[in-house]
């Protein structure tokens, strides 16, 4: 019997609009043979928060990542979410490992700060951005994080790994900053999906029984409006502050312009008023306390700040002089970038199976039991 050998790709803003505007055979051709599902990301729809709801099968409210900025409610002190501290869940490495189903994992990441929070369990753990000086000599010089070709050499190493050490569980994160500068009817967009699609075309003539499931994290739109929720409570005589979720230090991707934040309150006896002084604010879509927050999207109560805000299609949140300021970026972080594709190959389930990317992730810990 052979073993069960299993490869997880999120496409790092690869959403449905962003596969349907390119050339695409092999991903294809694994959608005519498995399945395409039209699925949901985790919302808040960033890139933390997602990939560790797949690399752990698990929502926030258990693994505990709820945003790329973590603010400590008791200090006020806030620090980048980019390593594993944080993380409450075991890996799906880590238990694979555990349950013997596998003598060797993989992790394949671009950004550095997934291979630090991601990496326990993995006997190989490589990020493009700064790759071992093994994988130089046998893939090829790697280019820089704001780049197109830096997800081409990661998944040429991700082949190269399964030719020659053939892990049985990888999974592979790219990074979105062609997503972030290009629409998906531009040329260097088309461009970047499809030699990911020859690379994996590669990846399953090598071996063709492997188990392949390719996701997403969040999609990525066009946003014109810039807003700053704690100025705006602010404007309004309630002191407050608020944090965009997806704020990293890769601010080329989105100048730390997200659409999800996080709003702190100096004093909580305000936070109905506050409520609807946001619900009233054009732009901002969604708002709820942090227990109403914590329980629809399934977020882990005590990382989050008192109020959670989602934009609308055009608008972002982000640190600001003003509280209201046009901007042109493309971004993610609201409901609207939290829609996004699975596609199954030698898959055990169907597509009915899967609702969330999370899924991908949570369907094969249990079939571990």
């Amino acid at each position: 019997m052979n073993r069960r050998k299993i490869l997880i790709l999120c496409i790092d803003a690869g959403s449905h609009d962003y596969l349907a505007a390119s050339n695409l055979p092999t991903i294809s051709q694994l959608a005519k043979a498995g399945f395409y599902v039209h699925a949901n990301a985790v919302i808040p729809s960033v890139t933390n928060v997602n990939n560790v709801s797949i690399a752990t099968g698990s929502f926030p409210e258990k693994h505990g990542i709820t945003t790329n900025y973590h603010v400590d409610r008791e200090t006020g002190r806030g620090e980048f979410i980019e390593d594993n501290r944080f993380l409450l869940a075991p890996t799906l490495f880590e238990i694979a490992k555990a349950c013997k189903f596998a003598d060797k994992t993989a992790l394949f990441v671009t950004k550095q700060k997934l291979l630090r929070m991601l990496q326990a369990g993995a006997d190989i753990a490589v990020a493009a951005e700064s790759p071992p000086s093994q994988y130089i000599a046998t893939v090829g010089p790697v280019e820089p994080i704001y780049s197109v070709e830096i997800n081409w050499w990661l998944l040429r190493a991700v082949h190269k790994v399964l030719r020659t050490e053939n892990p049985e569980l990888v999974y592979c994160s790219t990074t979105d900053w062609v997503q972030h500068k290009y629409a998906p009817d531009e040329n260097i967009s088309q461009q970047h999906l499809e030699e990911l699609d020859r690379i994996i075309g590669n990846i399953i003539d090598d071996d063709p029984q492997r188990e392949i499931y390719i996701t997403a994290d969040h999609g990525m739109l066009e946003k014109t409006t810039a807003i700053d929720p704690g100025r705006v409570l602010t404007e309004h005589g309630i002191p407050a502050n608020s944090i965009p979720i997806i704020k990293d230090r890769y601010v080329a991707h989105h100048s730390n312009l997200g659409g999800a934040a996080y709003v702190f309150l100096k004093d909580h006896t305000d936070l109905t008023r506050s409520i609807q002084i946001l619900l009233d604010a054009s732009g901002i879509e969604e708002v709820y306390s942090a227990e109403d927050a914590a329980g629809t999207f399934r977020l882990h109560r005590e990382r989050i700040g008192d109020i959670f805000v989602l934009a609308d299609k055009t608008t972002v949140f982000g640190e600001l002089e003003t509280s209201v300021e046009p901007t042109a970026v493309r971004s993610h972080g609201s409901r609207h970038e939290s829609y996004v594709p699975i596609i199954g190959y030698n898959s055990p389930w169907s597509a009915a199976d899967f609702e969330y990317n999370v899924d991908v992730g949570r369907l094969f810990l249990e079939s571990l039991r």
